[in-house]
């Protein structure tokens, strides 16, 4: 992140323009002059306010015309859509990054339709976040290079969520890396809130979402199923759209057919490329067909979560290389000149790798801990109870109990004992903490203690007096050596742009730690 604020930022006009925009006594003529200084912008301003996609019955010939017509907000989204640094597009491939601007403009005009069909008066908002909301993954692209490239297209592959494949391999997601981003270049807190709210990964209920962020959030949706082809996401956009808006079948088509239109007209007005033969009408004909094929059918599970999904995708050679590659970034301190490349190996010799494949030993994080999952269900009640502890302004503190050589506890003792494992976690926990906390099952072998009101050293003692408690229960049992180890993260009145997430894969690094070293050590950190 340090090295992303250092090397991409955005031009001094562009700085200038929100600053002058931000100041209510500043005036049209100032904010004009400040534009005319850069004549680049001025001509991809013009160009844009005469496309279709404003609309504007006559030609608009200067920016005192431009100002006039659409008012200085437009004009200030569209100064920070041209002013996104070179630097994050140099050097990546041009199919690559036809791809990224295909999946970001559709989410932009997304947004920004979706807000019209409404009758929502944020229009221009929605449409600017879209367009920013998929930064951090051109600053992976660029510092992570190929590896990441392939591993997106290994993902896209598999249908499954690039988020939570993020969090499962790099500790992070391309999501909240953008959102820091953002914060760093001082866009509206506002803005950067919707945005990280909006994103499927903050881990917020759509039903708790501003309606900017469910805005942004039904765009999302939308641009997986016409951009990533995630036909399977058809049933939740549906269940969006017509839970927000009540808009029938009929009206969704049209909404996309003008999304098709408006995403080529903007892509010629900031010269982009995008991929040959996108017709999200087919897109969208074949996602209703698949819906109606799955109504006959049994209903098959979730997208979100899927263990084995994740598993192909975490454990693949590119999945491998993507964290060889962020080990080599983290060490050198910069991008990897070389990026480790991975070649798929022929049927029958598996176990022969020739010198150009990507060496990589098993990764603790990504691999032996992978039972450990921030579902819905944790994310949701870590979201709703770090709201309260906002509200109170006191601490929030996770902790994640895992039982300790889980694969022979399971041939001890048997899977049904898991459960009664869990409840006497839970019942310790709630008796030691008065109450004041929840108790979550996080994949077969942990659970998620969150705690409100209770800072690090107060979550450490309770922590590792449930270990002691269910060790002494287990005495009377016939595994009667069970023991726990834990990771703790906390947080001191849990700031928004904080999601649940990160919290969440904190606590897991940290029980890694504590799991790597025996588990008889409980980690902890607490997070600013």
């Amino acid at each position: 992140m340090s090295r992303a604020k250092q090397f991409y930022s955005l031009p001094t006009v562009a700085m200038e323009v929100l600053q002058l925009t931000s100041n209510q006594n500043a005036g049209v003529a100032q904010i004009k002059e400040c534009i005319l200084r850069d004549p680049a912008m001025t001509v991809k301003i013009l160009k844009s306010v005469n496309s279709p996609l404003f609309g504007l019955s006559g030609e608009v010939s200067d920016l005192n015309q431009a100002l006039a017509l659409l008012g200085i907000k437009p004009l200030k989204l569209l100064v920070l859509g041209f002013s996104l640094p070179k630097e994050m597009m140099q050097g990546i491939e041009a199919e690559v990054l036809a791809q990224y601007w295909q999946f970001s403009l559709t989410k932009a005009v997304a947004a920004r339709e979706i807000a019209t069909l409404q009758n929502r008066q944020f229009g221009d908002e929605a449409f600017i976040a879209g367009l920013l909301s998929e930064l951090g993954a051109l600053i992976l692209l660029q510092d992570l290079g190929d590896a990441y490239a392939n591993f997106t297209n290994k993902v896209l592959q598999e249908h499954a969520d690039l988020s939570e494949m993020e969090w499962s391999t790099l500790g992070f997601d391309h999501a909240i890396l953008g959102c820091r981003l953002l914060q760093s270049w001082n866009l509206p807190e506002s803005l950067v809130q919707t945005i990280r709210q909006g994103h499927p990964s903050s881990g917020i209920e759509f039903t708790e979402l501003s309606p900017q962020a469910a805005t942004l959030r039904m765009a999302h949706t939308l641009a997986e199923v016409l951009a990533h082809h995630r036909l399977d996401l058809m049933p939740q956009l549906l269940d969006q759209l017509t839970g927000t808006s009540h808009q029938d079948t009929a009206t969704i088509e049209h909404l996309v057919i003008d999304i098709q239109d408006k995403l080529h007209q903007l892509a010629s007005v900031l010269s982009v490329a995008l991929p040959e033969g996108t017709r999200y009408g087919d897109i969208i004909v074949d996602a209703y067909q698949q819906l109606s094929n799955l109504a006959e059918d049994v209903a098959p599970p979730l997208a979100f979560g899927n263990r084995d999904t994740r598993d192909r995708v975490v454990r693949s050679d590119e999945g491998q290389c993507l964290v060889e590659t962020m080990r080599h970034f983290v060490h050198r301190g910069g991008p990897v000149t070389s990026a480790p490349h991975t070649e798929k190996r022929p049927a029958g010799k598996q176990g022969s790798q020739s010198q150009d494949e990507c060496e990589v030993e098993p990764l603790p994080l990504a691999t032996a801990n992978l039972e450990i999952t921030a579902s819905r269900e944790v994310l949701s009640k870590m979201s709703a109870a770090m709201q309260r502890c906002r509200d109170q302004r006191v601490d929030f503190s996770l902790a994640i109990l895992q039982i300790n050589d889980f694969q022979e506890f399971i041939l001890l003792a048997g899977i049904e004992e898991v459960e009664v494992v869990r409840k006497v976690i839970e019942t310790v926990a709630m008796r030691l903490c008065d109450g004041n906390g929840q108790v979550v099952p996080c994949g077969d072998s942990a659970v998620a203690v969150l705690l409100e009101g209770h800072d690090r050293h107060q979550t450490v003692s309770l922590a590792r007096q449930i270990s002691e408690m269910v060790g002494v229960w287990a005495q009377r049992r016939p595994y009667h050596d069970l023991a726990l180890s834990g990771g703790v993260a906390s947080t001191y009145v849990p700031p928004k742009s904080l999601p649940p997430q990160e919290i969440f894969q904190a606590a897991r690094r940290c029980l890694q730690a504590s799991t790597n070293g025996g588990g008889k050590v409980l980690k902890s950190i607490e997070l600013l």
